[in-house]
């Protein structure tokens, strides 16, 4: 598997690479895990107001999350611990929660054992997820959001993802374009 650099870090996958961007536009705080969790290496620890593990899976479909066999064992790695696992599937989307609500789902949250969507909300002008199961804490921020949407803005996903895409591949799409596939333009990407 070759190994891709963006922005000094070396990362396994480019799904990695783009998540870290993702991180980055958003202001959250990523290292790198040095040593395992019961054997399991996460991709990132995101450290806010709680420690979230984290696992990019770029070849996993949502669809395909349920039967995702290696679920058991990040819940293993964490049990016993105050950590959370983040599952950050193919790419993220904008959805509906189990209650019906439009969301920016970044992916897969395990808390108290149970995994559900981590939703993206906008508190106190800084993105953050919680859990759709219960959705009372923002992870990155602390903030009790007891199931609000967040200061009325709830973040896109798929336009952020595609962003940071982008930027990571050093293609600009012109919005002025009816299609975003009928206008992708090369530009510098000295900062890679």
């Amino acid at each position: 598997m070759q190994r891709v650099r963006f922005k000094g870090n070396e990362f396994e996958t480019e799904h990695e690479a783009i998540c870290s961007a993702l991180f980055d536009k958003y202001g959250w705080r990523w290292e790198r895990p040095k040593h395992p969790f019961d054997g399991w290496l996460p991709d990132f620890r995101l450290r806010g107001d709680t420690d979230v593990l984290v696992e990019c899976k770029g070849g996993l479909e949502w669809d395909d999350v349920r039967n995702f066999r290696e679920l058991q064992r990040y819940e293993d790695a964490v049990s016993g611990t105050d950590y959370e696992v983040l599952l950050i599937p193919r790419s993220p989307r904008n959805l509906k929660n189990r209650k019906g609500y439009d969301v920016s789902a970044l992916g897969f949250l395990y808390d108290r054992e149970v995994w559900s969507y981590a939703e993206l909300g906008r508190w106190s002008g800084s993105v953050g997820f919680c859990h759709s199961a219960n959705a009372w804490r923002d992870r990155m921020s602390g903030q009790n959001v007891n199931l609000s949407s967040g200061d009325g803005q709830r973040p896109d996903i798929e336009l952020d993802w595609r962003s940071v895409t982008q930027a990571y591949r050093g293609k600009r799409i012109s919005h002025f374009k009816e299609s975003t596939d009928s206008e992708i333009e090369d530009w510098d990407t000295s900062d890679k």
